[in-house]
């Protein structure tokens, strides 16, 4: 009886051990560089959708065409390991720029794509980033940003602001038009704003400077600052300093 189960055990034991795969790590060893190009003729928005990488989005007065160019790394077994096309319907162009994988298990830098965006002024930008650096600069119209993480720099909007952000630090200047921002966790500065700001924070320190409509703040933990606003109006407060000065408008704590 016990032989019968010393069997059963050893069994069992060369059965689990069989199931045992060490992964060997891969290397994003091959690199790309590609460019794009499309006459703005016409076009009244842009999207973009990004995944992994550096993104840098400029928009430039009397610029004719949106022009994108793109460092691409990836692994040289899988050289086309990505999605990069720029396309045009019903008035709106459309850029596409990410990998199609990036699991596995990576020596040094997964598979990502560094794109640098030159864009006509007027366009409304609507974006879509996954992870990486982001800046945007230079937009005379509306923008609307949906971030998944990675530090943003958005400076120069001549129009009305939307950022859903989950994490990584933020920073906002010079915006003519009201700002919305949605942000998970990091710290956040906006100043210069020419219009109204609400905050929906979940942490981080935020500190607003400048703004010449009403500052709404929503936020769940960190130390808050308002220098300069037209108005101020704290909806919940979790934790956390709160430091205010040269509010002219009314000053108002719910919570």
């Amino acid at each position: 009886m016990k032989l019968h189960k010393l069997a059963i055990v050893a069994s069992t034991v060369t059965f689990l051990s069989g199931c045992i795969v060490i992964a060997t790590p891969s290397h994003a060893d091959y690199r790309a560089q590609k460019s794009l190009s499309l006459q703005a003729d016409g076009l009244e928005e842009f999207e973009i959708k990004a995944g992994a990488g550096k993104l840098h989005v400029t928009g430039e007065e009397g610029l004719t065409e949106i022009l994108v160019e793109a460092d691409i790394y990836t692994e040289s077994s899988n050289p086309e390991n990505y999605i990069f096309e720029l396309t045009e319907r019903n008035g709106e162009a459309l850029l596409i720029a990410k990998m199609k994988s990036t699991s596995g298990s990576w020596v040094g830098s997964s598979p990502h794509m560094d794109v640098t965006v030159r864009m006509p002024a007027n366009l409304k930008l609507d974006l879509e980033d996954g992870s990486g650096e982001l800046t945007v600069s230079n937009i005379n119209a509306s923008v609307e940003i949906d971030d998944g993480s990675g530090d943003i720099v958005v400076s120069k909007i001549n129009g009305t602001l939307e950022i859903d952000d989950g994490s990584g630090e933020l920073t906002v200047s010079e915006v003519n038009g009201d700002t919305e921002i949605e942000d998970g966790s990091g710290d956040m500065k906006v100043s210069m704003v020419n219009g109204s700001l609400s905050v929906d924070d979940g942490s981080g320190d935020f500190t607003a400077k400048d703004i010449s409509g009403v500052v709404t703040i929503n936020d769940g933990s960190g130390d808050i600052t308002v220098k300069g606003a037209g108005g101020l109006k704290i909806l919940d407060d979790g934790s956390g300093s709160l430091k205010v000065k040269d509010v002219r408008g009314g000053f108002e704590i719910d919570s």
